[in-house]
């Protein structure tokens, strides 16, 4: 058998791929949350090329590029000055910062120990498929973040697909804990159920109690699509929590100012969901390297 042999250069230049191809899709997502309304309302496509959301003028490449182009134009259009949107930079450095993170907990372990997995290629399709399919609920993920955060809705179609990516994570990690136990898939499954009663439960409860002026009935769903995917109820529990803290912060303010003022929740679950999703996965990593 070749003995795959990768040194520290060459694992940090994955990782710097990782941070870049996070950000194109960060930049992607949010197109796609203003194609997706544009299709909705019945208006014109916005055709192959970015352009500006004021002027409508084409944006060149070298204003498109993620993050950069952003703090060098100051978040706004070249041509007509107006302000391009926190969203995109906030979306295209969540999912820059969110690809490196999980590259470093999961993708450079298998390209470590691609010997040792390569002898076993059912786990090896396993964690390589896990990581994957991640990173693309990620991106959709931040699709329904934008969306809901402009416009106060969660696209059915958008959510059928996060549930789908969540059910097809939480499979693999069933299907891996079975192979390394028989006794662990029973443990690993009730936590998972009790994730998805703590998280998606609580949205739940929260949009009827609330009569979804807390919270919208798309919610819940996404939450579902969350706590498949964490499919942990300690993990479950901290998103809840997180998500909850983000949005007394900074939503909930306004919403008992203003009578009739929706608190859009999509995105404080999003947000939290990769918040935890980063330091479930990093921090033990961290605490067995030393580095805290």
């Amino acid at each position: 058998m070749k003995v795959v042999m990768l040194d520290t250069t060459i694992l940090t230049m994955i990782l710097v791929l990782m941070f870049i191809l996070g950000a194109v899709f960060g930049s992607f997502a949010c197109c796609q949350a203003w194609r997706w309304r544009y299709r909705v309302e019945g208006k014109k496509d916005l055709g192959q090329w970015s352009v500006c959301m004021h002027c409508h003028k084409r944006i060149k490449w070298y204003d498109n590029i993620p993050i950069i182009s952003w703090l060098v134009l100051r978040g706004k259009c070249r041509n007509c000055h107006k302000s391009i949107g926190v969203a995109d930079f906030l979306s295209e450095i969540g999912l820059a910062v969110a690809f490196l993170m999980l590259s470093w907990a999961y993708l450079l372990p298998i390209l470590v120990n691609w010997n040792i997995l390569a002898l076993h290629p059912s786990l090896l399709a396993v964690q390589l498929g896990r990581f994957i399919i991640t990173l693309i609920m990620l991106v959709v993920l931040t699709v329904l973040a934008v969306y809901d955060a402009k416009w106060g809705e969660l696209p059915v179609v958008l959510l059928a697909l996060a549930i789908i990516f969540g059910m097809m994570v939480f499979i693999l990690k069933m299907y891996e804990a079975s192979m390394a136990d028989e006794a662990n898939i029973w443990r690993d499954l009730g936590s998972a159920l009790g994730g998805v009663a703590i998280l998606s439960g609580t949205c739940f409860v929260i949009y009827k109690g609330s009569k979804e002026k807390l919270m919208g009935g798309g919610d819940w769903l996404l939450a579902l699509a969350l706590a498949l995917a964490l499919a942990d109820w300690w993990l479950a529990l901290w998103t809840i929590f997180m998500a909850n803290l983000l949005g007394d912060v900074i939503a909930l303010p306004g919403a008992l100012k203003k009578k009739r003022h929706v608190v859009h929740f999509g995105p404080f679950l999003v947000v939290a969901f990769i918040l935890v999703l980063i330091l479930g996965n990093c921090l033990p990593l961290l605490l067995k390297s030393g580095l805290m």
